[in-house]
């Protein structure tokens, strides 16, 4: 029989944190990101290259979750921005479980941003595993989908995030196994 909180149960299907057009799309931002990482596709660049294909210049699709991040710090901000992937840590201090990781991470692209679009980003609990053990520790599997929508609520993408939240085992002393001479 699975011990499964209420309260996570409950988390399950439903959009739990929804973080709300934090941060305009503007080719500039995008720009710094294609010189980081040396990007030069010119749909996110020249306007006639872009324009046969999808209309304009668009941004690059793997920037979709940093659209919908909010800043630490705004000067008019009165509580604490939300940690990235909110939902994640309210799961794993739901359960108890000290530590975290990201398993895997699926980006589906639906539809491109282009300059002074913004995304609406909803984290959906998916699904939560029975306890088991892994070789990190003893824990539990959950999923989180990000649904991204345009201001219209045309989907923009999801990102699927699979998590692993264990507790490390105590620590064994060695010094009390070895045998004497």
């Amino acid at each position: 029989m699975d011990d499964l909180p209420d309260l996570v149960a409950g988390w399950i299907g439903k959009p739990v944190i929804v973080v709300d057009h934090v941060i305009t799309v503007e080719r500039g931002l995008w720009a710094n990101f294609c010189v980081a990482v040396q990007d030069g596709n010119p749909l996110y660049w020249t306007y006639a290259a872009a324009e046969a294909l999808t209309g304009s210049v668009i941004a690059p699709p793997a920037m979709l979750p940093s659209w919908a991040i909010e800043h630490d710090w705004l000067p008019d901000r009165a509580t604490p921005a939300l940690r990235t992937l909110e939902l994640h840590f309210m799961v794993k201090d739901a359960l108890g479980i000290t530590h975290g990781l990201v398993r895997e991470v699926e980006l589906v692209l639906h539809e491109p941003l282009r300059p002074g679009d913004s995304v609406r980003a909803e984290q959906i609990l998916r699904s939560v595993s029975p306890v088991h053990d892994t070789r990190l520790g003893r824990g539990r599997s959950w999923v989180i989908d990000v649904v991204y929508r345009k201001p219209d609520g045309q989907l923009a993408g999801i990102q699927t995030l699979h998590l692993l939240g264990y507790d490390k085992p105590p620590a064994h002393d060695k010094a009390h196994d070895k045998e004497p001479h």
